[in-house]
C-alpha cells in the first residue's frame, strides 16, 4: 500500500511540473505555433485605439494646420494667444528666443512626419512610436537628444504648469493605466503633435475629452 501511495503521489508531482502538457495554456500553444508580431507591445492595444477614436471629440483639420505653419508659406508664430478654456484664463504662448527652439523648424520637421502609422517600437517614417516620434523632432531640430521612452523623457527638463505651456514643450498622458503611456509636443492654440495609436503621427487637440482627461503633465526641456 505504502509503495502504491509513494507512487500515486510521484505520478500527481509530475503533472503538475512546468513541462507537463496537461497545464499548457492556450496562449502558451498558440505562441508555440504563431511566432511573436514584430513590434507587438502592451501599449498597442485594440481597446486603447477604440477608446481614442471614440472619445476624441475635437476633430483637428490637420490640413488647414498643416497650410498655416508650413514653412512652404509664411505665417504667424504657431504659438499665439490659445485659450484655456480649463484654467479660464487668456494663455498667450511667447517664441522661444532666438538660439534656443526655432518654432518654425521645429514645426516643418513635425509636418514632415505627419502621416507616418503608428508602430510600437517603430523609429522611422515606416513607423513610428510616440516617444520615437517626440526624440526624432527634437533631435532634428534642435539637437537634443531624448531618452528613447516616456517614462525617462518625463524626467528630462524642468515641470511646466498647465496654463504655462509654450511652443515645444512635451505633454504626458496616462492612456493604459501607466504614468506617462504617452507624449506629444505642444505647439500653441491649444494643439499637440504625437503619434498616435489610433491616427499615427497628427495633430490633436488637448480640449479633446480624450487628451483632456489623460493628460497629467509637461516638461520644458529647452528654455
Amino acid at each position: 500500500m505504502k509503495v502504491l501511495v509513494f507512487s500515486l503521489v510521484c505520478l500527481f508531482a509530475a503533472g503538475c511540473g512546468s513541462s507537463s502538457p496537461r497545464f499548457v495554456s492556450h496562449d502558451s500553444t498558440e505562441k508555440s505555433e504563431k511566432p511573436e508580431k514584430k513590434n507587438s507591445g502592451p501599449r498597442f492595444s485594440s481597446r486603447h485605439i477604440e477608446e481614442e477614436k471614440k472619445e476624441d471629440d475635437r476633430k483637428v483639420d490637420v490640413k488647414q494646420v498643416t497650410a498655416r505653419f508650413s514653412s512652404a508659406k509664411p505665417s504667424p508664430s504657431v504659438s499665439q494667444q490659445s485659450n484655456d478654456s480649463r484654467a479660464g484664463t487668456s494663455r498667450t504662448t511667447p517664441k522661444a528666443p532666438a538660439g534656443k527652439i526655432d518654432d518654425q523648424k521645429m514645426m516643418d520637421v513635425i509636418l514632415g512626419y505627419l502621416g507616418t502609422p503608428y508602430v510600437y517600437g517603430g523609429d522611422s517614417k515606416s513607423g513610428i512610436d510616440c516617444s520615437a516620434f517626440t526624440g526624432a523632432v527634437y533631435n532634428q531640430s534642435v539637437s537634443v537628444q531624448l531618452p528613447r521612452s516616456a517614462a525617462e523623457q518625463v524626467k528630462v527638463g524642468t515641470p511646466v504648469a498647465f496654463e504655462d505651456l509654450r511652443f515645444g514643450d512635451l505633454m504626458f498622458f496616462n492612456t493604459t493605466g501607466a504614468n506617462p503611456s504617452h507624449v506629444g509636443i505642444y505647439i500653441g492654440d491649444d494643439l499637440f503633435a504625437h503619434a498616435s495609436e489610433a491616427f499615427g503621427v497628427t495633430i490633436s487637440s488637448i480640449e479633446s475629452s480624450y487628451y483632456k482627461k489623460r493628460y497629467t503633465e509637461a516638461r520644458r526641456v529647452v528654455e
